[in-house]
């Protein structure tokens, strides 16, 4: 059976247990703990993209070279290149720089959920569909930015510490220029909540005006850039995502809403990633004509609500059993959703595989991948493809 499935379903039992069970709650985190980080950091070949992130690997120079714009005009971004550079110049093949690096985003997971939310094994649970499968998995450069900015860069932000707070996003985003997007939080800070409730509206709209054929053609006459043209006309979107976002969002705001109405003073904590989780949302109906464009910007926000899902569902009555039903069940559907996504969109359906099938290739048995996939012809294949983008580099094997 699908080891990826199995941990989701441990996740949704150990949520359930340390509610019930709260004296064990810190055994039950460490051993589910234990359990993402290993299967994070032993796996071989597996996320649509790491055999895409091997072939990057093997493009990077061990030597750095800070002419001929290494620092800005090279793919990938240069924290990744830096970083990849000095493990290289180890002598470290890729499966050690991804063990490292799964650890890494591990790590200050770990030091998000011990800080911010009080039930961890429920934090990792929320946190297992999108920002594990997807991008810790998968999508490894931002998976490491949005850790970053998890577990270094939140802290600052809640306690408005703005110096070191863009020290951290500018570091984050030296993996990810997604994270340049973090920098609104420095504004939105500031800004009440019904101003920003307000705000998601006009970005629904504006969104809804980016559709027509007329604004697109006049926009890309005022910005005429390859990435503009490619998100108007290049995409299309996902009205599931949309109305899994709004409806989120919605019972967490009504949570919100009732629950500080009634104590007449909101946690600052949670009112300031409350404010961070709107201003995801507004980005997101802004660009959600194109679900890929949308997603990249706007997940680097949507992984906040982990905390004030938790806090808001703290109490024991009516409505915070329902919405904990809520979350339970849409954790599930989306964390079986994506994983039959891995598994499509890996080429594994081909075959016959699907969600409870789909294989775990370990870093023990890493020849197992080519079961399914001719792992080194597609390296060289993606390999070939970098070299000819960043032609101002020669790589010596």
């Amino acid at each position: 059976m699908n080891l990826y499935l199995i941990a989701l379903f441990l996740l949704a039992a150990g949520s359930l247990a340390e509610r019930k069970y709260p004296e064990y709650e810190k055994r039950l985190y460490q051993f589910c703990w234990l359990v993402l980080t290993a299967l994070l950091c032993l796996r071989f070949g597996q996320g649509t993209d790491y055999v895409t992130y091997h072939a990057i690997y093997d493009t990077i120079p061990a030597t750095v070279d800070l002419q001929h714009g290494y620092i800005c005009g090279y793919y990938p971004e240069i924290g990744w290149r830096l970083v990849s550079a000095a493990f290289k110049l180890l002598h470290i093949p890729f499966q050690g720089f991804a063990f490292v690096l799964g650890l890494a985003d591990m790590a200050l997971l770990h030091r998000f959920l011990e800080k911010y939310v009080p039930w961890k094994v429920a934090g990792l649970f929320l946190a297992y569909p999108v920002l594990y499968v997807v991008y810790m998995v998968s999508g490894l450069r931002q998976g490491l930015a949005i850790c970053i900015f998890l577990g270094i860069a939140l802290p600052y932000y809640l306690e408005k510490k703005w110096i070191p707070y863009t020290a951290a996003v500018i570091l984050a985003m030296s993996f990810h220029k997604a994270g340049c997007a973090w920098f609104l939080l420095v504004i939105a800070a500031y800004v009440p909540m019904k101003v920003l409730f307000f705000l998601t509206g006009l970005s629904a709209a504006g969104g809804l005006v980016l559709q027509i054929r007329m604004v697109q053609e006049l926009v890309l006459r005022l910005i005429p850039l390859y990435h503009m043209e490619q998100f108007l006309r290049g995409g299309s979107p996902s009205f599931f995502a949309v109305g899994e976002r709004l409806v989120t969002f919605g019972v967490l705001a009504v949570l919100y809403c009732r629950k500080y109405r009634a104590e007449d003073k909101a946690d600052p904590e949670v009112e300031a990633v409350m404010k961070a989780c709107t201003c995801g949302l507004c980005i997101y109906m802004f660009l959600f004509g194109n679900a890929y464009y949308a997603s990249r910007f706007a997940v680097i926000f949507k992984v906040l609500e982990i905390m004030p899902a938790v806090r808001l569902m703290e109490g024991r009555d009516r409505t915070a059993r329902m919405a904990a039903v809520f979350f339970l069940s849409l954790t599930l559907l989306m964390g079986v959703k994506n994983l039959n996504a891995a598994v499509r969109e890996g080429g594994y359906s081909r075959l016959g595989v699907h969600v409870l099938t789909y294989p775990y290739i370990s870093l023990f048995r890493p020849e197992r991948i080519n079961d399914y996939f001719d792992y080194e012809e597609k390296r060289k294949e993606i390999y070939g493809y970098n070299i000819e983008d960043q032609i101002l580099w020669i790589v010596e094997e």
